[in-house]
């Protein structure tokens, strides 16, 4: 059986990842020059491109927030834990499935840096996906 308070630890990381991650959108953004690149869009895809973005910061402020400051609340044995906990894997499972099949290979492959970065983003959705999966696993009680 795995011990609840073991995941603790990994958790607060997790939440305080996600929520740094949340707030490097802004950085990334003038990386990428979304501004820029927006207003080449449609006025309505620029909106929508950027209340999508909004609304992924939100997501992982969402999901940081409860694994950084009370961990504890994910790993109680509860119909709402088993949901959040299989849930969030499956949204990280996806998210790194993305990754690998979704992205174009093209924009990292031969680039140095944004292969660092692409491998960098596999081992955290790989983390993120297998954590609340073993959250998951004590919701459900399995060894």
């Amino acid at each position: 059986m795995i011990a609840p308070d073991t995941l603790e630890w990994p958790l607060r990381v997790a939440g305080a990842g996600l929520i740094l991650l949340a707030l490097l959108h802004v950085p990334i953004s003038r990386e990428l020059k979304w501004k820029e690149e927006g207003k080449r869009l449609s006025p309505m895809n620029e909106s929508v491109f950027h209340v999508h973005t909004f609304f992924v910061c939100l997501i992982l402020v969402i999901m940081g927030l409860p694994s950084l400051l009370t961990p504890q609340a994910l790993l109680e044995k509860s119909m709402l834990g088993k949901w959040t906990a299989v849930s969030w894997s499956a949204f990280w499972f996806i998210r790194l499935y993305c990754q690998w099949f979704v992205y174009r290979s093209d924009l990292w492959k031969g680039n140095p840096r944004d292969t660092v970065i692409h491998y960098w983003f596999t081992l955290v959705w790989i983390y993120l996906t297998t954590l609340y999966g073993l959250v998951a696993a004590v919701q459900f009680g399995w060894k």
